[in-house]
């Protein structure tokens, strides 16, 4: 076997970007070495109909008394980079005994833990070798997904208390009990499992994939960044335009801006270029998404009140209960100065007269010194 993995990657390095087979025919998903289902444990999305092969990377990850191992990028049909792969063998002992963990982890093209596949003929196993059942899988993917895990910190042999004659609890591999900081987060009887898929996902291999994708950036990946739905794409895209090029590509910023995170939010507001707030057509997507956005961007697009549409503001004017009592301030500040349409001042006295509004006496209060 190790002959034949051998000669392909011989193959491989001749032929350049070549795809090659995937060297586990017993993965699920995978055959003839098309990769035709998402992993078992995911994180991202998977388009219907999708087929990814494997082209070499020239990248390692270090695995203990294992050696290096090959990372291959996972590309489509059309070519397209979608995510990094590596099969991994490692000992894990128990009691003076070991056996191989075999598991196919996979990263995102910016580094991140994107999930795992299992061998359904080389299971996980825990403290004597129990097999893995689908509740440990489950919380091994849990635990992978948290990148600030207390394992970045901690050696393995902090992590574990010396075993006493009056200790008969919960024991794993390194025969002594998990400490109470991460006994709850890991697979019980699994922690030295547990601990090197961490590494192995989040450790110095992070770094250089992303490095490895910025190699491959050109203007066709930003884009398909930019249309995907995990907000890290969807921020390191936001990054690589130019802010010109937000004007090029304002409606699928605008439906960004409704579905996304907040920081993502916050960065699309504090990025677009004066020309956006120039015209005022532009920013109706975004003051309809006024009351479904986070606190923060409600403030950051309060700011450009200024440069708001009449029918947006008619439209802030009747969602006043999802502002926070500065940001009402504000708004009733900015109307104080203005000449407003008897549709606004309707929805003030709308809002004013709800006896369950906390805030409605200071509409009360703007309506009574208010004067046309």
């Amino acid at each position: 076997m190790k002959l034949v993995k051998a000669f392909l990657f011989m193959l491989v390095v001749c032929m350049g970007h070549a795809q090659f087979p995937l060297p586990v025919p017993t993965l699920n998903g995978v055959q003839e070495g098309i990769m035709n289902r998402p992993p078992e444990f995911f994180t991202m999305g998977w388009e219907k109909g999708l087929q990814l092969g494997t082209r070499e990377t020239g990248m390692f990850i270090e695995v203990d008394s294992i050696g290096q191992q090959n990372i291959a990028l996972l590309v489509d049909r059309e070519q397209h980079p979608v995510l990094y792969t590596s099969e991994i063998e490692t000992p894990v002992c128990a009691d003076g005994e070991c056996k191989l963990m075999h598991i196919r982890l996979y990263w995102t093209l910016l580094g991140d833990y994107a999930g795992f596949d299992r061998y359904p003929q080389q299971p996980l196993t825990k403290h004597d070798h129990d097999e893995f059942v689908q509740a440990d899988y489950l919380k091994l993917h849990l635990l992978l997904l948290d990148d600030k895990s207390i394992f970045r910190q901690r050696k393995i042999e902090e992590l574990v208390k010396k075993p006493s004659p009056s200790d008969h609890g919960d024991v794993d591999a390194l025969s002594g009990a998990t400490i109470a900081e991460v006994k709850e987060s890991v697979v019980s009887g699994a922690l030295y499992s547990c601990y090197v898929a961490w590494h192995l996902v989040h450790g110095e291999i992070a770094g250089k994939l992303k490095e490895h994708t910025l190699g491959l950036l050109d203007k066709e990946l930003i884009l398909r960044m930019l249309h995907n739905e995990d907000p890290d794409y969807q921020m390191f895209a936001l990054e690589k335009l130019a802010k010109e090029e937000y004007i090029d590509h304002l409606e699928r910023i605008a439906t960004i801006f409704k579905s996304s995170i907040p920081l993502v939010r916050s960065y699309i507001i504090k990025n677009l270029p004066e020309e956006f707030w120039n015209i005022r057509a532009n920013q109706i997507p975004f003051w309809d998404a006024f009351s479904n956005i986070d606190i923060n961007s409600r403030s950051l697009l309060l700011e450009h009140l200024e440069e708001a549409p009449e029918s947006s503001i008619v439209e802030v004017s009747n969602k006043l209960g999802s502002m926070t009592k500065n940001q009402l301030r504000l708004f009733l500040d900015f109307l104080a100065e203005r000449n407003n349409e008897p549709e606004i001042l309707e929805n003030l006295k709308v809002f004013a007269n709800k006896g369950n509004e906390i805030c409605a006496y200071l509409v009360l209060q703007f309506l009574e010194d208010y004067k046309q």
